[in-house]
């Protein structure tokens, strides 16, 4: 079978290159930050990132992620923790500390 691969360096190679590149160049900034494929998020379970936003927080020693409509995230979120921003400059993932 020839599929092309959802995400990563096989689908988007010349991308992953200069991702590369850039934590090559920061390396110290590179340990902080990761590249995530979001199919899951925008194929399988149609989160519309315009209207909801995850919130990620630490349940019983797992990393939980809800996707809640904006106004009623903003409640309970600890600032922003996955970028980039949308079109309108709202944060993707807001992570409660």
């Amino acid at each position: 079978m020839n599929t092309k691969p959802a995400c990563g360096p096989e689908r988007d190679p010349d991308f992953f290159d200069e991702v590369d590149k850039l934590f090559a160049k920061y390396p110290e900034a590179a340990d902080r930050y990761a590249v995530k494929c979001r199919r899951l998020e925008v194929e399988i379970l149609k989160i519309d990132f315009s209207k909801q936003v995850g919130v990620r927080r630490i349940e019983d020693g797992r990393i939980v992620t809800e996707f809640l409509d904006r106004d009623k995230a903003e409640r309970l979120s600890s600032g922003c923790c996955e970028w980039p921003l949308t079109d309108d400059g709202l944060c993707n993932e807001q992570c409660q500390v």
